[in-house]
């Protein structure tokens, strides 16, 4: 999953299909794409602060 949030070919897939929407006047298929990917993102993020901080030497 990380790979797929994280590739660049996702993103530019993403982002050309929002350029697409807005250039139509689709604003709402727009925003559902970044609100989805921005929530992929947060997952992402939230999974991997939940792990064990071993930064403090103990």
């Amino acid at each position: 999953m990380t790979k797929i949030i994280n590739s660049k070919l996702t993103a530019m897939l993403m982002g050309a299909w929002i350029t697409y929407c807005a250039g139509v006047g689709a604003y709402d298929g727009a925003v559902f794409l970044l609100f989805f990917y921005l929530l992929m993102l947060w997952d992402l993020n939230a999974k991997k602060a939940t792990g064990s901080d071993t930064s403090d030497g103990k």
